[in-house]
Order: structure tokens, then sequence, then C-alpha cells
């Protein structure tokens, strides 16, 4: 829903030291990321995986000594949109994120994303796991609605599993079945088949209708809520 779909109602003071700030932290949420990757498959021998996990714990430490407390929440960036960078799909500082950079083309009303899944998304051996694989459905489904002007949270993600998602390389996407607001979406992540789809219905909160009466986005044109 705020994958940078809407402009910020904040302006953003310094643009260019915030980009430098913001490619920095991607860089970390970058290493740690390989680090999980490299910790799910090392054949570190197990005497030494002590001496490396007391390493590990003191740069958590070090981490932590300036953390904020709590989640992120929404924040402003350097392009003037706002984004979820704590998001476990797309946010570019959560090390669990793959991250998914979704493609938009809101003519089309349509959403899609190429990305890698490895070892630490392994459910069934050498496959996706099945809750991966929901979360990106509800990800690139979830965020239609944006794209087309009426952003929404998930009602219902009905997902159809046909066969098992293998690592790697994949693709899903998305696309508006019906008019209006709480149009449901579909959308199958897949290599050269469909290994599952989903169906997805998405509401508007009487909160986010608020806020679309006087819009600060560009993401659509559309009309304010009745």
């Amino acid at each position: 829903m705020t994958d940078g779909s809407f402009l910020s109602p904040s302006p953003v003071a310094d643009p260019l030291s915030l980009a430098e700030h913001e490619r920095a932290y991607a860089d970390l949420a970058d290493a740690v990321r390989e680090l999980i990757d490299a910790t799910v498959r090392t054949r570190i021998a197990f005497a030494d995986a002590g001496t490396v996990a007391a390493d590990v714990r003191a740069i958590t430490q070090e981490l932590l000594a300036t953390a904020q407390p709590g989640p992120l929440g929404l924040v402003t960036c350097s392009d003037g949109r706002l984004r979820d960078h704590g998001n476990p799909a797309v946010g570019s500082r959560n090390p669990i994120a793959p991250p998914l950079v979704i493609g938009k083309d809101r003519a089309a009303q349509r959403t899609w994303c190429d990305f890698v899944l490895g070892a630490a998304y392994e459910g069934p051996p050498g496959h996706v796991h099945g809750g991966v694989v929901a979360l990106v459905l509800d990800q690139v489904l979830g965020t239609l609605p944006a794209v087309i002007g009426k952003p929404g949270f998930t009602a219902y993600l009905t997902t159809t599993y046909r066969r098992l998602t293998p690592l790697g390389p994949l693709h899903a996407e998305a696309w508006r079945s019906v008019e209006g607001a709480q149009g449901p979406g579909r959308g199958p992540p897949r290599r050269t088949t469909t290994t599952a789809d989903a169906e997805g219905l998405f509401v508007i909160p009487a909160w986010v209708e608020d806020a679309l009466r006087q819009p600060v986005g560009d993401a659509g044109d559309f009309d304010p809520p009745n």
C-alpha cells in the first residue's frame, strides 16, 4: 500500500542528504540479508560457531545502542514519497525482505515483480515456504489499489497452491478484475508455469477515505469517496 505510491504531505528539507542515508541503511540491510543466507547454508566447524555468534551479538548490541523504540512506521523518503522501510516484503531496511521491487502500470491497472528467493525462504526441500508465497501475493496484489489511487487493506486473500514453487528466480503479477474501490485482484508467482494464484479483496478504512478527500498523491486519477 505504501511502496512509494503516494506523495508525503511533509516536505523534504535536504533530499540529497536523506538519499545518502537511505542508501547506507539499505546497504546495511543487504549485508544482513547476505548474513542470513550464509547462516542458513554455512558448514562452519561447530567449534567456531560460538565465536561467530558472539561477534554477531556484539554487532547487534552496537546497532541497538542507537535504535529507536518500536517499529519504523511510515517515513517520508528523499523522493518525497511515503514508504514503510520495515515492511517484510518491500522494506529497504528489512533484511528478511527479498526485497520486492514492484512494477506498476496505472493505465493497465496491473502490478508485477521479478525476484529471487533463496535458502532463507525454504519450506519443502528446494521450494518456497507456502507462507512466503502468500506474503508475495499479498504485497503484489495489495499494491494495486494504491497504484490506481484507492489504497486499501487486505480483507481477504484466498490462495490456491497449484504446485510447489521452486527456490530461485520467480515472477508475480496482479491485475484488477472488477470495478470499485474494493475490487479483487488476482496474480500468480511463476517461472514458466503458475505455481499459485490468489484472489484478494482490499477495503478502504474510514481514516484513509478521509485522507483521500484531499489527496496529496499522484498515484492515480480518481474521485474522492462520496
